[in-house]
C-alpha cells in the first residue's frame, strides 16, 4: 500500500523543514529553555528538530532567495561591479562589469555558507565557557540553537535587501551584524547556559555571540575574496 505523501513531506524533502521544524523554531523564539533542555537528550525528547538541521535549512532558504533575486540591478551585484571598475579591471570581450559582478555574487553566495559551516564545526564545538562539562556534540547543538532566531530573521527580511541602494550595502551589513549579535546573545542568555548565574549567563552569551560574529565576518570576507579571485582567474581579468 502506497503511503500518502503530503506538503509537509515535500517541505522536508526540499528544505529539511517540516511542521516539527517550524514548531521547533517557534519554541526557540518563545520558550528557548525547553528546546535547549531537549538538546541534552540524544533524541531531542522525540519532539524537536536538531538545531544544526534547522540552521542548514534556514541557510538553504536564504541561499535559494539570493540565487532567485540575483541580477544586474541588485545592490550587491552593483557593488561588486563597482569594485571591479574601481580596480581598473577590463572585462573580456562580450561581457560587462555587471555580468562579472553577477558571476562573483554567484560564487560568493555558494561559498559563504560552506565556509561558515566549516568554521563553526572547527571552532565553536570547542567553546569552553558553558559553566559545566559539555561534549563537542552538545556544544554544537547549543551553538546552532543560539543562531536559529537570527537565521530566521535573515530569511524573513532578505526581500527588503533587494531594495537597498548599492551605496548603502556596507551600512546594511553593519546593521545585520549588530542585530545578529544581539539576537544570538539574547538567545544564549535565555537558555544556553542553564547552570550559570545571571551575570555568568550574560558574559558567556556575549562572548559566544561575539565569537559567532567574528567567524561570520571571516567567512563572508573570505568568500568574497575567493569569489572575486575565481572570477578574475576564470575570465583572465587584468587592469586596463
Amino acid at each position: 500500500m502506497t503511503e500518502k505523501i503530503g506538503v509537509d513531506d515535500l517541505a522536508e524533502d526540499v528544505f529539511g523543514l517540516n511542521i516539527r521544524g517550524l514548531r521547533s523554531i517557534g519554541v526557540i523564539w518563545i520558550r528557548p529553555a525547553v528546546y535547549f533542555s531537549a538538546a541534552q537528550d540524544a533524541g531531542w525528547d522525540g519532539r524537536f528538530t536538531p538545531s544544526i538541521r534547522l540552521w542548514l535549512s534556514l541557510i538553504a532558504l536564504t541561499s535559494l532567495f539570493q540565487f532567485i533575486w540575483i541580477g544586474s540591478d541588485t545592490p550587491l551585484v552593483a557593488a561588486y561591479a563597482e569594485g571591479f571598475r574601481n580596480a581598473g579591471l577590463v572585462p573580456p570581450e562580450g561581457m560587462t562589469l555587471q555580468q562579472l559582478g553577477e558571476r562573483a555574487a554567484l560564487w560568493i553566495y555558494a561559498l559563504a555558507p560552506m565556509v561558515q559551516l566549516a568554521l563553526f564545526l572547527l571552532v565553536l564545538g570547542f567553546f569552553p565557557f558553558w559553566g559545566e562539562r559539555a561534549t563537542y556534540s552538545l556544544a554544537l547543538r547549543r551553538v546552532f540553537g543560539v543562531m536559529i532566531p537570527s537565521a530566521t530573521l535573515l530569511v524573513l527580511f532578505l526581500p527588503a535587501l533587494a531594495l537597498v541602494p548599492s551605496s548603502q550595502v556596507a551600512m546594511i551589513g553593519y546593521v545585520i551584524g549588530a542585530v545578529t549579535f544581539l539576537l544570538d546573545a539574547l538567545t544564549g542568555y535565555r537558555a544556553a547556559f542553564p547552570v550559570a548565574s545571571a551575570f555568568g549567563r550574560l558574559w558567556r552569551a556575549a562572548l559566544l555571540a561575539l565569537c559567532i560574529l567574528i567567524l561570520n565576518v571571516i567567512a563572508n570576507v573570505g568568500a568574497q575574496i575567493a569569489g572575486i579571485v575565481l572570477v578574475s582567474y576564470q575570465f583572465g581579468l587584468s587592469a586596463g
